[in-house]
């Protein structure tokens, strides 16, 4: 993955095929949406495109109009991470004219990325040659067969170079909460994963969501921050926090620092603030009422704090929610 800048703007283009996953796609995108909606988020992009600008439909039927055709985009045009989302009947999709949009438009970006059955079809653009892949665990047995000089392997999603490969519905999330890792820092990658999971202690087990964090002390930052999140309104100490979860305060800063790359103060702050943008947006509260809800002594505490993490003011957010 690329050096972790958080400023950065990255730009997704995903390339829809007919017979491809709802699921596929909403375990693609949902993580972008939540991740540029983060209290100081990163700034993301995407836009949806067929290869023509044709409506696609899905393998359940449900029929989706593009924003663009791949063709229509500017040769020379700047693209983080191209997604290419096939399903069923891939074959069916491969053409002379497809061929040759994937491959002028891969030219131009940073990362390509294959879902679901969609390794097949850049292993037909000659993308994949020489280089390790996987694809939907249906599919696994005939791409070996079809393309012989691709290193198939059965990982739940594959990183060879610029090329990233998924094989199905269920490991997509994993690969965006990696691709946020790399890309923004391992605190986005959590904070986003925490909006998806319901059971911790079960995905824990399963090395997903929320718990994905396997790093030491991982076991604490989790426990610390389900302590910030029962006391957003009534804040309470880091060292009270610290004994209720059995470390001390100088274990708790380091397993922040090692983790999140993010003190746990620094942490506890940007969730009250991002409470508080939350209420801002969706409700008539006065800042004071606002303030009393998030921990904080007075509205103009929280104005002043606000401003100093994302460079603008609550009333200024409220005024263009409402314009």
């Amino acid at each position: 993955m690329p050096d972790i800048d958080s400023t950065r703007p990255q730009r997704f283009v995903f390339v829809l095929f007919d017979g491809f996953s709802n699921m596929v796609l909403a375990s693609a995108l949902e993580p972008l949406r939540a991740a540029s909606r983060l209290p100081n988020g990163p700034n993301i992009s995407w836009t949806i495109c067929s290869i023509d600008g044709a409506p696609v439909q899905s393998s359940s039927g449900l029929v989706i109009t593009p924003q663009a055709g791949l063709s229509s985009r500017k040769p020379d045009e700047k693209i983080d991470y191209l997604v290419v989302i096939s399903g069923y009947g891939m074959r069916d999709n491969l053409n002379a004219q497809t061929r040759a949009r994937l491959i002028n438009v891969a030219q131009h970006a940073g990362h390509i990325i294959g879902l679901d059955t969609a390794a097949w079809i850049l292993a037909a653009c000659n993308m994949l040659d020489e280089k390790s892949a996987t694809i939907h665990w249906q599919e696994l047995d005939q791409f070996a067969e079809q393309f012989p000089d691709i290193i198939v392997r059965q990982d739940r999603f594959v990183q060879d170079g610029k090329f990233i490969t998924s094989g199905g519905a269920s490991t997509v999330m994993e690969l965006m909460l990696h691709i946020l890792s790399g890309q923004f820092g391992p605190a986005v990658a959590f904070d986003v994963s925490n909006l998806f999971v319901y059971d911790a202690e079960n995905q824990y087990e399963k090395t997903r969501g929320a718990d994905r964090l396997r790093g030491p002390g991982a076991a604490f930052l989790r426990r610390a921050v389900s302590e910030m999140l029962a006391n957003i309104e009534t804040p309470v100490s880091l060292d009270a926090i610290a004994t209720n979860v059995g470390c001390s305060l100088r274990s708790l800063d380091r397993i922040f620092h090692e983790n999140l790359h993010m003190a746990p103060g620094k942490y506890y702050q940007m969730l009250r603030l991002g409470r508080a943008r939350d209420l801002a947006q969706s409700t008539d509260f006065p800042l004071t009422s606002i303030a009393l809800q998030t921990g904080f002594k007075s509205s103009s505490t929280l104005s002043r704090a606000f401003s100093q993490s994302f460079g603008t003011t609550l009333r200024a957010l409220r005024s263009r929610m409402r314009t």
